[in-house]
């Protein structure tokens, strides 16, 4: 992704030079936006998800993880890619989405009676 010091640009393409820096700038701004909004998403879940759901709160909650998931995993096509040079952005993107996805199946994934049933006798033997 980079060029070196042996490897200029060519005079034509000159006023390009900085273009990698300004592309992670802006990629390091996204994923640092993108996680503070994930970061606060833990604050609102111990205030509102913890109560009885009265007016669509999970399905909101539910619609919100899942636009953050989608954005995450444009990231994550973005910093995954070999060539990438943050490979610690990369692994935060990475790290950030499997915390989503665990978000996801721990507020909204249907259990079965079974499960259910299954959980309370191994908590309250």
């Amino acid at each position: 992704m980079g060029t070196t010091a042996k490897e200029q640009l060519p005079l034509e393409v000159g006023p390009l030079g900085n273009f990698e820096a300004r592309m992670m700038r802006n990629v390091r701004a996204a994923v640092e936006d993108w996680d503070e909004v994930c970061s606060a998403l833990g604050a609102w879940e111990a205030q509102y998800l913890t109560r009885s759901d009265s007016g669509g709160t999970k399905d909101r909650h539910r619609a919100w993880v899942m636009e953050l998931l989608s954005w995450g995993r444009l990231l994550r096509q973005m910093t995954a890619d070999s060539e990438f040079p943050d490979r610690t952005l990369a692994a935060r993107v990475a790290a950030r989405l499997r915390h989503l996805e665990d978000k996801l199946a721990l507020w909204h994934r249907e259990m079965t009676p079974a499960d259910e049933e299954r959980i309370l006798r191994t908590a309250f033997p």
